[in-house]
């Protein structure tokens, strides 16, 4: 899944890792707490909620302990930097030593953490996001204010509110993954850039492994062990976008893929490199316990 990376010198692996947030226990949560730097014990602190704080301790060691698996560091060891909009990213010297880019996102109390490395370019964008959808949420007052006209169009030519309701969470994920790849969060319109998401018949489907060593999380999960994946969704998007991040003179050529978790929660996947034309992608999933990723070295 998706592509083969064994005839072209060119593409990006992409590594999913799908992370139920639970309650842990007072020596994991010593644990997670000795590998964060001050700094990030500290924004964990200002949360006035203690499941948040709870939330956000998991979530940063939980990242620690994911990328400690394509290197010879510690999860103590990482450091990393953030781009004017606060999108995390490693430090110049660590991301030339491993090569990796990471993006994640919580939704409920699930964690995605998505790892990159780009194999035959200079560099890339790459932001992942997984969304809840909230029964609740009156979704078309919000059309007007963050979808495209298209995009809109679409999703009201569906046949029933519950379509569109699921579409509209859909979407959201995809354009959430954009502009987390692009780094400049909520400060870019919802509305400057369109998805072409079609009636899930007209899409072509993918089936990708979602592996995973114990059978009773999968089981409490209530997740199947393949997931449907939706590749090479179509987006249209500015010509120009004021990314600082990268010192690209050339347009970049965008990719983006979708996913069903469960009936509840949706992922996608945006990823952008200098060129134009896709590369070849090898996508992995994997669902891991906070529990086993919280363990001593």
């Amino acid at each position: 899944m998706t592509d083969s990376l064994a005839s072209s010198k060119n593409g990006v692996n992409v590594d999913l890792f799908f992370i139920p947030l639970s309650d842990i226990s007072l020596p994991q949560i010593s644990l997670a707490e000795s590998w964060l730097s001050e700094d990030e014990l500290a924004k964990v602190a200002r949360y006035r909620d203690p499941k948040a704080q709870m939330k956000g301790l998991q979530v940063r060691a939980a990242l620690r302990a994911v990328l400690s698996h394509y290197a010879d560091l510690s999860p103590q060891d990482w450091c990393f930097e953030y781009g004017a909009k606060g999108k995390p990213s490693l430090t110049t010297a660590l991301r030339q030593q491993t090569g990796l880019e990471f993006n994640l996102s919580h939704s409920g109390d699930w964690l995605l953490i998505g790892v990159a490395q780009f194999h035959g370019v200079e560099s890339g964008l790459f932001g992942v996001d997984i969304e809840r959808s909230r029964p609740k949420t009156d979704i078309y007052p919000i059309l007007n204010h963050y979808f495209s006209p298209q995009e809109t169009s679409a999703l009201l030519a569906l046949a029933d509110e519950a379509s569109q309701r699921q579409r509209f969470f859909d979407l959201w994920a995809l354009k959430e993954s954009y502009i987390k790849a692009t780094g400049l969060g909520l400060a870019q319109s919802l509305k400057s850039f369109a998805f072409e998401l079609k009636p899930f018949e007209q899409l072509a489907v993918e089936s990708l492994e979602l592996s995973c060593q114990d059978a009773a999380l999968r089981q409490s999960c209530g997740v199947a062990e393949r997931l449907n994946v939706y590749p090479h969704i179509s987006l249209q998007v500015p010509l120009q976008i004021p990314i600082h991040t990268l010192d690209l003179a050339d347009p970049m050529h965008w990719q983006a893929h979708f996913g069903r978790l469960t009936e509840e929660y949706r992922f996608a996947i945006s990823l952008a490199h200098a060129g134009n034309a896709s590369l070849p992608l090898k996508l992995t999933a994997q669902l891991s316990s906070i529990e086993c990723l919280l363990v001593a070295d």
